[in-house]
């Protein structure tokens, strides 16, 4: 091969080599890797959308998607994004657990070497307008037949009246005296459970929901725990 082939051959060789190494995607969050979802009323779960674009010249594969908390699902529309192409990704929120401000994050994981985990987050306040205490009630050590009683205590922290207007539960033996009338803005109520377990059984691992006529918490769910003794202590 002479001078001139090899120098033609380099050349292309250098060609291919600049062209695969600028051969790569890239990942872009349209409208920026903040949000707000604002206030929202506990309990509620809130969706978002996000664009993501690939403005680069080689497809853009995402790996995964990690998010900060169980509270937090993610769910993209596809996986592959071919240069110039887009995909969408919903970032959920359940706010069931929280109350107050709240600060959460999405992290997209994907084959772009410039942002190779690109960090989303995203702020709100959840507000809890009917606030209860205590979240579970533990009944321990309960004889078949004998009445324990707990009092939940349950306030209105916002501005518009509320009453509770019943409840269910799986456990046997349990009866709650819901307060008639409005729980009005600033009040708060003592209801009391009683319990009589009617016969013996396994540790009890339920829930008790009271409902409310609040528009935004319909309901109130309080655990319940315990053990029940077939004969009383001597």
């Amino acid at each position: 091969m002479d001078i001139s082939m090899r120098t033609f051959a380099l050349s292309v060789a250098v060609l291919l080599l600049s062209v695969c190494a600028h051969s790569q995607p890239r990942i872009f969050v349209v409208g920026g890797t903040t949000f707000s979802i604002g206030s929202i009323p506990r309990g509620k779960v809130v969706d978002h959308e996000l664009t993501l674009q690939n403005p680069g010249n080689d497809t853009l594969v995402i790996s995964r998607v990690d998010v900060s908390c169980g509270c937090t699902g993610s769910m993209l529309s596809r996986d592959h994004i071919p240069p110039g192409g887009s995909g969408t990704l919903q970032i959920t929120f359940n706010s069931k657990n929280f109350h107050g401000p709240i600060h959460k994050t999405v992290t997209v994981n994907s084959n772009a070497p410039a942002d190779p985990a690109v960090q989303i987050a995203f702020e709100g306040d959840v507000v809890q307008e009917v606030v209860y205490t205590p979240e579970f009630l533990w009944f321990q050590d309960v004889a078949v037949g004998s009445r324990a009683t707990k009092t939940i205590a349950i306030k209105n922290e916002g501005k518009t009246d509320f009453r509770l207007t019943g409840y269910s539960t799986g456990v046997a033996g349990v009866n709650i005296n819901l307060p008639v009338g409005d729980i009005h803005p600033g009040d708060s109520v003592a209801v009391p459970v009683e319990f009589v377990p009617p016969k013996s059984g396994p540790m009890i691992a339920d829930r008790i929901v009271i409902r409310t006529s609040h528009p935004s918490q319909p309901e109130i769910t309080i655990g319940f725990y315990g053990n029940i003794r077939t004969e009383s202590k001597k």
